[in-house]
């Protein structure tokens, strides 16, 4: 059966708006819109929190390796020097204006901008507003919570990797 003219017409138009629609909901979001989520979602506050769990990790590897040493004011020194360049390479790494292009690059490949918009909407909400101030709580409780099996599983790759280095070495012993 052959359909009549108009109705061809009206089929192809609903097809193409079909095809359309399709293609914009699933089109890569703009880069305002992606630079509002990462605002609304409070990004840039957390690389800044970032960049201070860092220096205080560099921080604690010193005062590691200084255990039962004596400061003298040359080690003074070079430990101040050391803190320097270390919070000189962490900040410039992690500078907002070096690494948002990054964050946008990353969301624009994986999301949509339908997503990006269900997800700025929700941040706007008291629920999303409620989750952005306690995310960081939340995980700072979820790492603690993990930590005893994070530490039996750094010591069992610890292990893992000490007998691999003995079994390699042995090998290199053989190889001569």
């Amino acid at each position: 059966m052959k359909l009549p003219y108009a109705w061809t017409k009206v089929l192809s138009f609903a097809a193409a708006a079909l095809v359309s629609t399709l293609a914009v909901s699933a089109a890569q979001p703009s880069d305002a819109s992606v630079k509002e989520l990462l605002e609304l979602s409070g990004s840039a506050h957390q690389i800044e929190a970032a960049k201070a769990q860092f220096s205080g990790m560099e921080a604690n590897a010193i005062q590691q390796a200084l255990k039962g040493h004596e400061i003298t004011p040359d080690i003074q020194k070079i430990l101040e020097d050391s803190a320097a360049k270390a919070s000189s390479i962490i900040n410039s790494t992690l500078d907002w204006a070096k690494v948002e292009p990054l964050f946008v690059k990353a969301y624009q490949a994986t999301l949509t901008q339908d997503e990006v918009n269900g997800i700025v909407a929700f941040y706007k909400t008291p629920a999303g507003k409620a989750m952005v101030q306690k995310l960081p709580v939340l995980m700072q409780q979820t790492m603690m919570e993990m930590r005893p099996q994070l530490g039996a599983m750094m010591g069992q790759l610890k292990q893992v990797q000490q007998q691999t280095a003995l079994k390699l070495q042995a090998e290199f012993v053989k190889q001569g």
